[in-house]
Order: structure tokens, then sequence, then C-alpha cells
């Protein structure tokens, strides 16, 4: 069950300063929500038939709007919810990757864009934005559009709370990871979320070295769990590794200290 144990408590002052970081266990796909005490940021809404779940989960966190709703791109395992969160969950800006696609999700996020009141924005170049304490950085893809690779448009997200950084990076693989690894983006990161659910890209050693990261995070499920390769590559590096297949994560940092829940 989503967040089973997660559950909102209505006792934990409102005066904490922390950053709360969820990766819903919602199969092989993406939905994340990053929380404070004034700000809510959600990156992706997993697949059709999780929007209720992911809604419900967001109302039981005491989560009563969103600030921000990115989705990193338009494969169904990152929009196929989003129709329903949007609906049933206010948002104030929600921000997509600037190119189109043809499938019933895109569709149906299409037909949820045009009843909502959110301010949506296709993303053409790099911006930087911050909700409350969380200063928020989202990063187009270097790589131009061919018409078929959905995941090297992804968005990535950088999200930087008291002095600690959390990189989203979709599911971006290929052209686009090679370049952001051998580009000129800061990467270093405390917490990365990896890209593509653990499948293993010829830049994934790269991307751990430039990274550091003390926290992995992989959306996986039991079904399709990241990569044997992918896992010895990273542990190497000797992060804690947070897979979704063993349930949803939950991270916190509050005053400077990165804990999982």
């Amino acid at each position: 069950m989503l967040l089973a144990g997660c559950a909102y408590d209505p006792t934990d002052s409102k005066d904490t300063k922390k950053l709360e970081v969820y990766a819903f266990s919602v199969g092989k796909a993406d939905a994340l929500l990053g929380k404070t005490a004034d700000a809510a940021v959600m990156i992706d809404t997993g697949e059709n038939g999780d929007g209720e779940q992911l809604a419900a989960a967001l109302k039981d966190l005491g989560v009563e709007k969103l600030d921000l709703l990115i989705l990193t791109h338009f494969d169904k395992d990152h929009i196929g919810g989003a129709d329903t969160v949007i609906r049933e969950i206010p948002i104030d800006r929600i921000i997509l990757p600037a190119y189109d696609k043809e499938s019933k999700q895109y569709t149906q996020l299409m037909a949820a864009l045009a009843q909502t009141d959110a301010a949506v924005s296709c993303l053409s170049q790099d911006m930087s934005m911050r909700y409350g304490e969380m200063d928020l950085s989202v990063w187009i893809s270097p790589v131009p559009f061919d018409g078929k690779s959905d995941n090297e448009q992804s968005l990535i997200t950088k999200i930087v709370y008291e002095g600690k950084t959390y990189l989203f990076m979709g599911d971006a693989e290929g052209d686009e990871l090679k370049k952001l690894v051998s580009g000129t983006k800061d990467l270093s990161c405390d917490v990365l979320k990896l890209p593509h659910h653990g499948v293993y890209d010829e830049s994934t050693l790269l991307l751990m070295t430039v990274t550091m990261p003390s926290y992995v995070i992989i959306c996986d499920s039991a079904k399709n769990p990241a990569e044997a390769e992918t896992i010895e590559t990273i542990s190497c590096f000797d992060p804690v590794i947070l897979q979704t297949k063993d349930g949803d994560v939950h991270l916190t940092v509050s005053e400077g200290v990165i804990k999982s829940e």
C-alpha cells in the first residue's frame, strides 16, 4: 500500500524546519515529492491508475496544494497519473518539456491541462526559482528531440535545502546523459534519483563519479528491478541505495543532516 506507515502526523510541529523527500512505490515508474512546512513540489506521477492513490497520499501527508508539478517527459510511466492529480489537487504551476507526443496518456494530460487554473510552462530554457526554503533549478535536455527518444528529453531537477543537494534525473540516458556528465553543469549532490529506473547506461560510472552522492534512489519494482550491473557500479561508491521495489522511500534533511525514515 502506498505510504504505509508514512501518513502525515498532525502533532508534528509545522515550525520544524525540514525537507522531506518521498519516492512513492508505484512500480517501475517515477512519482516523487519534495515537501517543507510551506511548500510542496512533485516530480512525475506514475502510470495510469496511480493518480487516485497519489492524490490520496498527498492529502494524507497534509499537502493541500502543490506549488509546482514537474513532468520530466511524456512516457506513460511518468505522466500516467497526471490527469487525476491535476484534477484532484490544486496546483500553482506545471512545467513540461517542450515537445509533443502521440499517446493516450499525453492526450489525457492535455485534456486535464485545458481545465486547470495552474500556470503551465513548456520549458525551452533552464530556469531557477525558490519555493519556501527550497532553491530549485530545472534544466532542459542538451539534446534536440529526434521524434523518437522521450527519455533523452528528460527535464533534470536540482533542489538545494540547508546546504544539501538533491538531483532528480528523470529517465536521462544515451546522448543526454553523456552530455550532462561531460558538460559544465554542477551535478554534485548528496542524494541522486538515478535515471531510468536503474537501467545500466554506458555513462553510469561517470555519472556516479561526478555526482558522488551519499544516497541513491532507484524507482524500480520487484517485477522490474534495477539491473545488476547498475547496482554493482554504484555500490563501488558506497552510497546508501534505496529502491522503491522495497516500498516507499522517505528521506528527511533537518539541520543539515539527511536521514532515511
